[in-house]
């Protein structure tokens, strides 16, 4: 009977370090790779500061090759059916007269707190009438912004598959098909769908119908629960394993790095947590540190996190990682 085990246990191991080979060497790192930037509007009103003049400073001074932006369905339409484009026009043809190529993300569930994004009116409708709603935003979205060269890709919905955030979900499968239809009828350009890079399954996400999957990239957070900062411990390779599961059972051939981490996780609020505080959990050391964890997986373009919080700490007096990412884009 031990000996029966024994070998059953023996031929797993086998058969799941053969795969795991396997999918490493499927997945080729990027010889060259391109680093870009979040930005969010709200994050940035939310610093204290004149959004625009913001992302304005980050494109003229940083100079990101690649941006990933956030459309809020609240921004999009605070009223049922009256459309407001206007802020999100900025942000992409500011970014095209750089020659910027931007991810434009659109849907329900988006980054940053509280993860799922939608208008008061939202609230009072039936599960079938908020389906409906999201749709119709969606279709309404894309064929306003289509017109944007600058637009490299579509993101639908984030981490769609992950419940994560206040009182937000997954998004339901049949949902998420029909957006990523509707996108697709609409525009050519390739559509990124996302899940977490940390506690993701990944594959789930992408049988969805994407393009372009991408991942998250935390590396230490603070845990509500066990009220403590954790490092997650996760080496480089495994990164590159579950690429080469996603480009080898699914159509996706291309996999990114969303969000890589490069501000604190905040226990609790950046106006209320000491600078002494915040520099020990990001500064310039661990965003090299950061960056070279990021090159050893090897996911071709890189969108850093916390771009909002760079500007926050040089206006107040702290440039050194302003300094640091305007030094690494102007390498690449």
């Amino acid at each position: 009977m031990f000996r029966r085990i024994y070998k059953f246990i023996k031929w797993t191991l086998i058969i799941a370090a053969a795969l795991a080979g396997f999918f490493y060497f499927r997945f080729e790192p990027a010889d060259n790779i391109v680093w870009g930037v979040n930005f969010s509007i709200p994050q940035a009103s939310y610093m204290g500061f004149d959004w625009k003049k913001m992302y304005l400073d980050v494109l003229d001074d940083l100079k990101p090759e690649r941006l990933r932006v956030m459309a809020y369905w609240e921004i999009l339409e605070p009223e049922r059916g009256k459309y407001e484009f206007d802020d999100i026009d900025f942000l992409l043809a500011e970014a095209g007269k750089r020659g910027a190529k931007t991810v434009l993300v659109l849907g329900h569930k988006q980054p940053r707190w509280p993860e799922c994004h939608h208008p008061d009116w939202y609230n009072s409708l039936s599960d079938e009438e908020k389906d409906e709603a999201l749709l119709a935003m969606l279709s309404a979205s894309v064929e306003h912004f289509r017109e944007y060269d600058s637009i490299s890709a579509w993101q639908i919905e984030n981490e769609t598959l992950f419940p994560y955030g206040f009182d937000c979900g997954v998004v339901k499968w049949g949902v998420f098909r029909k957006e990523l239809s509707v996108v697709k009828t609409l525009d050519s350009r390739p559509i990124l769908v996302t899940d977490s890079g940390e506690k993701g399954a990944w594959l789930p996400a992408t049988w969805a119908g994407g393009d372009i999957f991408g991942s998250t990239m935390y590396r230490e957070v603070y845990h509500d629960a066990k009220q403590k900062y954790i490092k997650y411990p996760i080496p480089a390779f495994v990164y590159r394993i579950k690429a080469g599961m996603v480009e080898t059972l699914s159509g996706i051939d291309k996999v990114w790095g969303v969000e890589l981490q490069a501000e604190p996780w905040f226990e609790s609020d950046v106006h209320e947590t000491p600078w002494e505080r915040q520099t020990e959990l990001m500064n310039p050391e661990i965003f090299a540190a950061n960056v070279e964890y990021a090159k050893s997986v090897g996911f071709e373009e890189n969108y850093f996190w916390g771009v909002e919080w760079w500007y926050w700490a040089r206006e107040h007096g702290h440039p050194e990682m302003w300094e640091a990412a305007k030094k690494l884009m102007s390498e690449q």
